[in-house]
């Protein structure tokens, strides 16, 4: 069997297997993109959601200090979006702090933006406010990209897989 598994600051958010393939394939390459696609979707819908799309629950409201500065610093712009770099590096591989890596056997996905650390634990002055942070239904959807992947992979192998597998 197959595994596949995220972590986010250490902590696993997500593991599934895949059975009876595993004799077939070793490299994954041609699966990453899916997957990339998938988890930048589903952080587009944590920012545009405020968090509430994700597990974690929505966001916590800004405290009433920063709020004014950050009205008067960045107006209009919802929270952790003052200036788009954190949800840019979290939504496009192209964005200047993203971090996108496809190898054969694993693929790295995520941001170094200054700050998303604090973000997503929190620290003893701000509260976390998770940018990733998956529900059951993000891990699903994950997983069927992963397995769309393997099927299209299996299939230009010449392999016949059966429709409910796709």
């Amino acid at each position: 069997m197959i595994r596949f598994s995220a972590t986010v600051e250490g902590v696993e958010v997500l593991n599934r297997g895949f059975s009876r393939i595993e004799e077939f394939i070793s490299d994954f390459r041609s699966v990453w993109p899916n997957v990339a696609k998938e988890f930048y979707a589903i952080e587009h819908e944590q920012f545009a959601s405020q968090g509430a799309h994700g597990a974690s629950g929505k966001w916590a409201a800004l405290s009433p200090a920063y709020s004014k500065y950050k009205a008067i610093k960045f107006p209009g712009q919802p929270i952790l979006r003052a200036t788009n770099s954190l949800y840019e590096s979290l939504t496009s591989p192209d964005a200047l702090d993203s971090i996108f890596r496809m190898d054969a056997q694993q693929m790295t996905i995520g941001t170094q933006r200054e700050g998303a650390r604090a973000h997503q634990r929190g620290t003893r002055r701000m509260p976390a406010r998770p940018p990733i942070s998956f529900t059951e239904a993000d891990k699903r959807r994950i997983q069927k990209s992963i397995q769309a992947g393997l099927v299209k992979f299996t299939r230009q192998a010449g392999f016949n897989v059966e429709e409910k597998a796709a």
